[in-house]
C-alpha cells in the first residue's frame, strides 16, 4: 500500500517549522504572498514562493500533444548555465519553498544536473525533477543525485507495456523506463537515503484507461512511494478517457491565477515566462537580470496580467499573452479558441473509440 502522498495530492505548500526548509523570512513572505493575492494588488512586495526553471528544453520523444514532441520551435534548444541558475537560485532561493526543475524538456539532458539539484538543496529549497526516464542513466549520475539532495521524482509513464505505453510517448521504451526507476529505488536503499521520493504519473487517455490497474500493481512492485493517474490534456476528442479523472496542476483558482503571484517561471535562457504555459521567447514577460527580480515582478505585463484577473470587467489588454489562456477565458466567460485539428494515433497502435 502506498504510503507516501505525492505534492499534487497535498493540497498546497505550507510554512511548517518542522521542517528543514522553513524559516521566518519564507513564512512571512508566503503569507504576504497569499494576502495580497486575496487583496487583488496588482504591484506585489511579496517573492514568489515557488520556481520553475526549464533546466533544459531538449526532449528525446515525440508526445503529440506537447510543443516540445511536436517538433515546434518556441527557442533554441539549450541547457540553463550553473552560473545563471545560482544567481536565481541566490536571489529568489531565501523566499522559496519549492523549485521544478522542468517545464518543456527533459532534466536529464542538462550535464550539469546534479550540481543544479545540490546548488538549491544547500539553500534548503525542495526539489522537484518530472521525466519520462525513456534513457539510459549512468549509475553515477543517480547516486549523484540522490547524495545532492533531490527532494522528489516523478516518472511519467502513460501505460504498463510497450503498446499502451507508446501511443502517448511516441519513441519510448517502457522497458528502459522500468530499469531506470529500479536504479533509483535500489541506489536510495543502497544509501540509506529517504529521498527522493519516487512517483509514477500517469496521464489517462482512451487507450490506456484500461491498463490504469495494473501500472498502478507495478508501482508497488517496484517499490515506489505513490502512483498518481490524472487526465491527460488532448485536443482530439476520441482520445478522452471514459471515467472521470482530474488534473490538479491546472485547476483553475475561483477567481486569480495563482501563477501570477506565487510562481516564477525561468526558461533555460533567462527568460521569465508568466506561467508554465509560456513556450515562445516572444511570449516571455521579462528576461532574468540579477538584483532587477523584484522590478521585474511588477513589469507592465505582470500587472496587466493580474488586472485581468483583480478587475474582471476591465478590458482585456489586447495582444497580450494571458488573454490566449483557456483559464481567462473560462473566468471571463468567453467563448473558446476553436480545436486544434485531430492528430492520428501512433504508428500500429489501436486507440479505442
Amino acid at each position: 500500500m502506498f504510503v507516501n502522498a505525492s505534492p499534487a495530492r497535498r493540497g498546497g505548500w505550507q510554512p511548517d517549522a518542522r521542517h528543514d526548509w522553513y524559516s521566518v523570512r519564507r513564512a512571512l513572505n508566503y503569507y504576504l504572498c497569499k494576502l495580497e493575492m486575496k487583496l487583488g494588488r496588482t504591484r506585489v512586495r511579496s517573492l514568489p514562493f515557488e520556481l520553475c526553471v526549464d533546466v533544459s528544453n531538449k526532449c528525446n520523444l515525440q508526445c503529440p500533444y506537447c510543443p516540445t514532441g511536436r517538433g515546434e520551435s518556441g527557442r533554441p534548444r539549450g541547457n540553463v548555465s550553473y552560473e545563471l541558475f545560482c544567481r536565481i537560485l541566490d536571489e529568489l532561493g531565501p523566499y522559496a519553498y519549492k523549485l521544478e526543475l522542468f517545464n518543456w524538456g527533459e532534466a536529464f539532458f542538462n550535464p550539469e544536473l546534479p550540481r543544479l539539484v545540490a546548488y538549491a538543496a544547500g539553500k534548503r529549497v525542495r526539489t522537484l525533477i518530472s521525466s519520462n526516464l525513456s534513457f539510459r542513466l549512468k549509475e553515477e549520475d543517480v547516486r549523484a543525485l540522490i547524495a545532492g539532495g533531490l527532494s522528489y521524482l516523478t516518472a511519467s509513464v502513460d501505460g504498463s507495456e510497450q503498446q499502451s505505453y507508446e501511443a502517448y510517448r511516441r519513441g519510448g521504451k517502457f522497458g528502459l523506463v522500468m530499469d531506470n526507476l529500479r536504479l533509483f529505488v535500489r541506489l536510495r536503499r543502497e544509501l540509506g537515503a529517504d529521498y527522493p521520493k519516487i512517483y509514477w504519473r500517469y496521464l489517462v487517455f482512451a487507450h490506456n484507461e484500461g491498463k490504469v490497474g495494473e501500472a498502478r500493481a507495478l508501482a508497488q512492485e517496484l517499490g515506489l512511494d505513490d502512483f498518481v493517474a490524472e487526465a491527460g490534456l488532448h485536443e482530439d476528442p476520441s482520445w478522452a478517457p471514459q471515467g472521470s479523472y482530474q488534473l490538479d496542476y491546472l485547476d483553475i483558482h475561483p477567481n486569480r491565477c495563482v501563477w501570477l503571484w506565487n510562481k516564477a517561471v525561468f526558461h533555460w535562457d533567462g527568460g521569465l515566462a508568466s506561467c508554465c504555459q509560456g513556450f515562445h521567447q516572444h511570449d516571455d514577460f521579462a528576461q532574468f537580470r540579477p538584483g532587477q527580480f523584484r522590478r521585474l515582478w511588477n513589469n507592465d505585463k505582470f500587472v496587466a496580467a493580474r488586472r485581468i484577473w483583480t478587475e474582471p470587467e476591465s478590458p482585456l489588454p489586447p495582444g497580450h499573452f494571458c488573454t490566449r489562456c483557456e483559464k481567462v477565458r473560462v473566468f471571463r466567460q468567453l467563448s473558446r479558441a476553436p480545436a486544434a485539428p485531430a492528430l492520428p494515433p501512433a504508428e500500429g497502435v489501436v486507440v479505442d473509440s
